[in-house]
């Protein structure tokens, strides 16, 4: 098979967002129909297809496709105690925490939070920018962990940031 161009892959990824938005097909159905119809697409391909690619191309398109994903997301992802882990894992992430420090403070496994900051975050947030300020902070702590691990800069460790109350920081909009 040949490699496919920018632009094939650009029509590919709004054809699906269209049929996405149309249908309220999952990634897993919206898959099987192209594969069957049109062009075989794994699952996966679908969702980075519509996760990463589509907000570059179109980001109304994006936020339409995330509410269609959204309604898709499993009851036990909207539950509003899992939420509220979410979220004040992305607080502590966004003031500079680390995953692993994130886990310690909220007594939760490593595994546990970086699947809330990764793939459970991605399910419940509608916010474009949110989603991108976390994986921006992620890619920082990777490179800030390397760093480390070669002896090449400080830890950036956010533990003595000012908390509010409930142990969240002020600067991330709880929900």
């Amino acid at each position: 098979m040949s490699k496919l161009s920018d632009e094939e892959i650009k029509e590919r990824v709004l054809e699906i967002a269209d049929y996405t938005i149309e249908t309220g097909a999952s990634t897993r159905k919206t898959a099987a129909y192209f594969t069957e119809n049109r062009f075989p697409i794994s699952n996966c391909t679908v969702s980075t297809y519509l996760k990463d690619r589509l907000f570059k191309i179109d980001p109304e398109r994006y936020r339409l496709v995330r509410q269609v994903m959204y309604t898709n997301t499993p009851k036990s992802m909207k539950t509003v105690e899992v939420q509220k882990r979410i979220y004040r894992a992305v607080t502590l992430l966004l003031q500079g925490l680390t995953v692993s420090e994130i886990a310690e403070e909220m007594g939760e496994t490593f595994d546990t939070v970086y699947d809330d900051l990764t793939r459970k975050l991605s399910q419940i947030e509608q916010d474009p920018d949110i989603l991108f300020q976390v994986q921006e902070q992620l890619s920082l702590n990777r490179l800030s962990t390397l760093n480390n691990q070669n002896g090449n800069g400080p830890n950036m460790s956010a533990k003595s940031q000012p908390r509010n109350e409930d142990g969240t920081f002020s600067s991330y909009h709880q929900k």
